[in-house]
C-alpha cells in the first residue's frame, strides 16, 4: 500500500474514532445531576385560582428587597394587575417566614402560613397570620403559635385551627380569647380536627374538621388511639440520643377509634353522630352537601370491600345511606365526590371494569354513566353545571395522562383541546342536537396534559410534556382558544442538547400466557452490534403506581438513568400487572398475594430482555425505592438467577410490619391469609440471595420503619449471605436534606458501576 494512503486512513480512522468518542462523552456528572440545578427546567409554580374567575395569583420576590410577593394576573393580560400582598410593606409580624397562602372564599381575606414544622409526610404545624388585602390588617392566630390546619368560616369572621389535638375558633372582628370546641385531646391518646399517622399516610388526609356553607356548623372527626400500640425512632441529635413515639397499627393490630361529630356554634353544643361500629371501619372522607344541614360520609368496612355514602342530617341527627358499592377484592377511596346544586352528585367506580363517572339523584338512584369508555378516569377536575359539563383527566391509553370533558345529559364526550361541537355553540346543552350520540372522539395523544381551572371554568391552565419535551405551561379559554403561552422551555431544551442525552422510547414487552406490559428504555447511542451491554431495571411495581408514562419526569433520578445509558448502560423500566391505567382487573389481579405476580413479571421481563442480542445476561441489575425497594429486594432473592445486582431504598421486607390499612387492603388481615403473607416475603427468600445486594435505609423512616431493614439483615447473617448496606441517620422515607440526596446517589452511583 502506497504509504501516503496509509498514513490518510490512519489519520482518517483515529478522527472518526475521536470524532465518534466525542459524541459519546459524558460532559457532566452526579453532582450536576443532583445539585447544581442545571436539569430543572423553568416551572410556573403553585397557582392560586381567584374566586372572580378572571384572575389568579402567584407568589414572586420583590426585585430589590428579595420579600415574598403574591401578584394578582388576570387570564387574559400577561402583565400583573396588581401586588396583593407584599411581606415587606405590609408588616408580617417579627419573625414570620411565608411558606404559603389559600384566600377566603370571597378572596378579600388570605390566610398566610409560615414558620413551619413538618411532621409526617403530609402534616406540619404552622403560624398563621389573616390579611385583610382592603384594610391591609393583619391577624395573628392564637397570638403567633404554632397550629394546625389554619381555615376561614365561609362568612369570613372567624377562623378555626387545631392546638394540641383541640379545635379552636377565633373570632376576626374583636380581640376576644379562641373559643376552644373540645377539651379531651391529648398526645397518642386523642385527636381532634385532625388526622392520625395511618389515616394521613393512607387516606391522604390531614385537616378533618369542615365549615358547613353557612359557616355555623363544624363538623369534625375525634380520634381515640388508645389502644393503638406505639412505635419508637430514635434520633440522633444530641450526646444522648432522643426517642420519638407515635401510634402505628401494624396489619392486624387495633386501629384508632373514629368517631364524626358535629359542632353548633349558635347552640354552643356537640353531637356524637351514630356512624356504627368503632373500630372495624374506615370514614375515608366527610364532606358538606350543598345543603347547610346535610353532611355527607364516606363509610368502609375494615376489608374495605363494601363503601357507602351515608347521609346526616345536622339538624336531628338521623341517618340515611344513600350510595353503596362493593368489591370482591378491594374500593378505591378517592376524592371524586362532588355534589350539584339539587344535591344529586358525581361519584367514579370501578364497579364495571374501569374507573368511570356515575351521575345519581340526591337519593342515591343512578341516573346515567357519563363516561362510556374503556378507560380509566383519574380525577373529576371541575363542574360547570350551568353549562352541563364535567372536566375530567384520565388515560385513553395507559402511557398517556389527558383532560377530557363529559356533558351531564350522557351523551357527548370528547378531548378538553377539541373545539365544543358547533350544535353545542348554537343550542345550548338543554336543545342539544346530537352530532354523535353516547360516544367518544378519539384522536393522537402524545405526552401528558394536565389543567387546572378557573373558578368559573371559562379558563385553564394547561401543562403539557412528553418523555422527549420539557413542560410547555399554556392559558386557554374554555372553548379552547389559546390565550397565550406563559412557559415554553426552548432555552432549556437547547441548553440540555449539549449534553446529547439518549432518548427514552416505549415499547410493548411480552412475558409470556398473551401478557404484554408497558415498558421503556434508555439505549447507550452508537451501540456497537458487536458488544452485549448491561441492563439496570428501575421499578416501582406498586398498586395503581406506573412508572411507565410519556411525560417530562424533571427528577434528578430521570436525568442519571440518561445518564448511566451515556457510560454504557441500558436502563429499562416495566409496569408489571397491578400497576394502573389499565382497568381494576389488571389493577387487582395481585390480590391476596401482593409482591408475587409482580415480581414474577419483573423477572419474566429481565429473562426477555436477556433473550436479545445486543444484552449481556449475566449483567442485569435493579433499582428502586419503597415499594420498588420491596421489589428489588425480592428481585435479588426469589428471582437470583437472573439478577447479578441491586439497590432497594427503604424497602418493605415483609408485609407483617406494615401499615393496616394499606397492608389489608390487599393482603387481608395476617391471620386471614398466613399463605399469602409468608409466599410474599422476602424472608421467606433470603437464603437463596446471590450477586450484589445493596440495601439502605433512613434511621427516622416513620413510613417504612428500619425493622424492616433490621428484620433481612438478620435473616441474611442467618444464612451466612453477603450484603451490603447503607443508613441515614434522622432521615425519614424521603432520604433527602442538605448534601443527603447527593450523597445517596452518590453511593447507589458507585455501587452499580462497580458490580453491575
Amino acid at each position: 500500500m502506497n504509504k501516503k494512503l496509509a498514513l490518510f486512513l490512519f489519520l482518517a480512522s483515529v478522527f472518526c474514532l475521536s470524532a465518534k468518542k466525542d459524541k459519546n462523552t459524558v460532559n457532566f456528572d452526579i453532582q450536576d445531576i443532583f445539585a447544581s440545578g442545571k436539569f430543572q427546567p423553568e416551572s410556573l409554580g403553585e397557582v392560586q385560582m381567584l374566586p372572580d374567575g378572571g384572575h389568579y395569583a402567584m407568589e414572586d420576590n420583590d426585585p430589590a428587597t428579595k420579600a415574598p410577593l403574591i401578584i394578582r394576573y388576570s387570564f387574559e393580560d400577561k402583565n400583573p394587575v396588581d401586588t396583593l400582598l407584599n411581606t415587606a410593606k405590609d408588616s408580617l409580624p417579627k419573625g414570620f417566614k411565608m411558606e404559603d397562602y389559600k384566600f377566603s372564599k370571597t378572596g378579600r381575606y388570605i390566610i398566610i402560613e409560615g414558620n413551619e414544622n413538618h411532621i409526617y409526610r403530609h402534616s406540619s404545624e404552622a403560624k398563621y397570620v389573616v390579611y385583610d388585602t382592603k384594610t391591609k390588617k393583619m391577624t395573628p392566630v392564637f397570638k403567633g403559635a404554632l397550629v394546625f390546619y389554619a381555615d376561614m368560616a365561609p362568612d369570613e369572621s372567624k377562623v378555626g385551627f387545631v392546638y394540641k389535638n383541640n379545635i379552636y375558633i377565633q373570632n376576626l372582628n374583636d380581640n376576644s380569647t379562641p373559643k376552644q370546641i373540645t377539651t379531651d385531646g391529648e398526645t397518642n391518646k386523642i385527636i381532634n380536627g385532625k388526622t392520625d399517622w395511618v389515616y394521613e399516610e393512607e387516606f391522604a388526609m390531614c385537616q378533618v374538621y369542615n365549615w358547613s356553607p353557612k359557616g355555623d356548623k363544624i363538623a369534625f372527626y375525634r380520634f381515640d388511639e388508645s389502644k393503638v400500640k406505639e412505635y419508637e425512632l430514635t434520633k440522633y441529635d444530641s450526646i444522648y440520643p432522643t426517642y420519638y413515639r407515635y401510634k402505628y397499627p401494624i396489619a392486624g393490630e387495633d386501629n384508632s377509634e373514629v368517631s364524626i361529630w358535629i359542632y353548633n356554634l349558635n347552640k354552643d353544643t356537640k353531637t356524637k353522630l351514630d356512624i356504627g361500629e368503632k373500630n372495624d371501619q374506615y370514614i375515608p372522607r366527610i364532606k358538606w352537601t350543598n345543603d347547610n344541614n346535610v353532611l355527607a360520609i364516606e363509610r368502609l368496612n375494615r376489608r374495605q370491600n363494601d363503601f357507602e355514602l351515608l347521609f346526616a342530617n345536622a339538624t336531628d341527627f338521623s341517618i340515611r345511606k344513600i350510595y353503596e358499592e362493593k368489591n370482591n377484592t378491594y374500593v378505591e377511596i378517592t376524592d371524586n365526590l362532588f355534589f350539584l346544586k339539587d344535591n344529586s352528585f358525581l361519584i367514579t367506580s370501578e364497579a364495571e371494569g374501569y374507573n368511570q363517572i356515575y351521575l345519581h339523584s340526591s337519593t342515591g338512584k343512578l341516573i346515567k354513566k357519563l363516561t362510556p369508555g374503556n378507560f380509566d378516569v383519574n380525577n373529576i377536575e371541575a363542574v360547570n353545571e350551568d353549562s352541563g359539563i364535567v372536566y375530567f383527566s384520565c388515560q385513553p391509553e395507559p402511557i398517556h395522562h389527558w383532560v377530557f370533558r363529559a356533558f351531564l345529559d350522557g351523551k357527548y364526550v370528547e378531548r378538553i383541546d377539541m373545539k365544543p361541537p358547533r350544535s353545542y355553540i348554537e343550542s345550548g346543552v338543554k336543545d342539544l342536537k346530537i352530532i354523535a350520540p353516547y360516544s367518544i372522539q378519539y384522536f393522537e395523544y402524545h405526552g401528558q396534559l394536565s389543567a387546572e381551572f378557573s373558578a368559573n371554568q371559562q379558563y385553564y391552565i394547561q401543562h403539557w410534556s412528553s418523555s422527549a419535551n420539557p413542560p410547555v405551561v399554556s392559558i386557554y379559554k374554555s372553548n379552547g382558544d389559546l390565550v397565550r403561552t406563559l412557559i415554553d422551555n426552548k432555552d432549556f431544551a437547547g441548553d440540555i442538547k449539549q449534553y446529547n442525552l439518549p432518548p427514552k422510547e416505549f415499547f410493548d414487552l411480552p412475558i409470556g400466557n398473551g401478557i404484554t406490559l408497558d415498558a421503556w428504555i434508555i439505549k447507550p447511542p452508537h451501540m456497537n452490534k458487536h458488544k452485549k451491554y448491561p441492563v439496570l431495571f428501575t421499578i416501582y411495581g406498586g398498586p395503581g403506581i406506573q412508572t411507565v408514562v410519556d411525560g417530562w419526569n424533571g427528577t434528578g433520578q430521570e436525568i442519571w438513568s440518561r445518564w448511566l445509558a451515556l457510560k454504557g448502560y441500558i436502563v429499562v423500566s416495566v409496569d408489571n400487572r397491578g400497576t394502573g391505567g389499565r382497568g381494576a382487573e389488571f389493577k387487582k389481579c395481585t390480590y391476596k398475594k401482593l409482591g408475587q405476580l409482580e415480581s414474577d413479571d419483573q423477572i419474566a421481563a429481565a429473562k426477555y430482555m436477556a433473550s436479545l442480542p445486543y444484552v449481556d445476561a449475566s449483567r442485569i441489575g435493579v433499582f428502586g425505592w419503597s415499594f420498588g425497594g420491596y421489589m428489588t429486594s425480592l428481585l435479588l432473592t426469589k428471582g437470583a438467577d437472573v439478577f447479578k445486582t441491586g439497590v432497594a431504598v427503604a424497602p418493605v421486607t415483609d408485609w407483617r410490619y406494615y401499615d393496616n390499612i394499606y397492608t389489608e387492603r390487599y393482603m387481608l388481615k395476617p391471620s386471614e391469609n398466613k399463605n399469602g403473607y409468608d409466599s410474599t416475603s422476602v424472608l421467606t427468600y433470603a437464603k437463596n440471595l446471590k450477586g450484589h445486594l445493596l440495601i439502605i435505609h433512613g434511621l427516622f423512616d416513620d413510613n417504612v420503619h428500619p425493622q424492616n431493614t433490621i428484620a433481612l439483615l438478620k435473616e441474611f447473617i442467618k444464612y451466612n449471605k453477603k450484603y451490603d448496606s447503607e443508613f441515614y441517620p434522622d432521615k425519614n422515607h424521603g432520604i433527602s436534606g442538605g448534601n443527603t440526596r447527593l450523597h445517596l446517589f452518590t453511593r447507589i452511583n458507585d455501587y452499580i458501576l462497580e458490580n453491575l
